[in-house]
């Protein structure tokens, strides 16, 4: 790897320019290895590396939106923190868990984990191009832009937000909106 890479970076180099964003293009493309992670509900993912080998654990109970959410955050770790002090296991593996606290916002590696994550999967020159073709961003438009990203609506909604084309204001949890 080149060392630090934007979300628009791997997809540049990925050659990706259409939604949703095919991650296990991704995968292959950095010979990163996506592994099954059986566990309790509240893991969602984790990072490993030996070496120049490279795994992705993911576990398959939760939803495929969540999952490939999940993907994208560890993705985030290996090409954000990559160069980065890093965690070590028996001396040469690196675990960095997806769970509970990753989206509890006060670890800086892990809301910019979740930045490339919503970054990679919904990029904003293509989501840009999708919400230019509807005058109002009503819940529908937002849920329907989530299928196309599939992502989840929550996710989109604050992308939304954090690219300034929903008010600040909305509560993305409310779902009488």
């Amino acid at each position: 790897m080149k060392g630090r890479m934007t979300a628009a970076d791997v997809l540049k180099e990925c050659g990706i320019r259409r939604r949703p964003i095919p991650l296990e293009r991704i995968l292959r493309h950095y010979s990163i290895q996506k592994v099954r992670l059986e566990g309790s509900a509240d893991i969602f993912g984790a990072i490993v590396r030996k070496g120049r080998r490279v795994s992705i654990g993911v576990n398959p109970s939760q939803h495929p939106n969540r999952q490939r959410f999940t993907i994208a955050h560890e993705l985030g770790h290996y090409f954000c923190h990559n160069a980065e002090d890093m965690e070590y296991v028996d001396g040469d593996f690196r675990v960095s868990w997806r769970n509970n606290a990753s989206s509890a916002g006060v670890d800086w590696k892990e809301i910019e984990a979740n930045r490339f994550a919503a970054e990679l999967l919904m990029p904003e020159r293509l989501l840009r191009a999708d919400v230019d073709k509807h005058s109002v961003l009503s819940r529908d438009v937002v849920q329907m832009l989530a299928s196309l990203y599939s992502v989840s609506r929550l996710a989109m909604q604050y992308r939304l937000i954090n690219l300034g084309l929903l008010p600040p204001d909305v509560d993305p949890s409310d779902d009488s909106q």
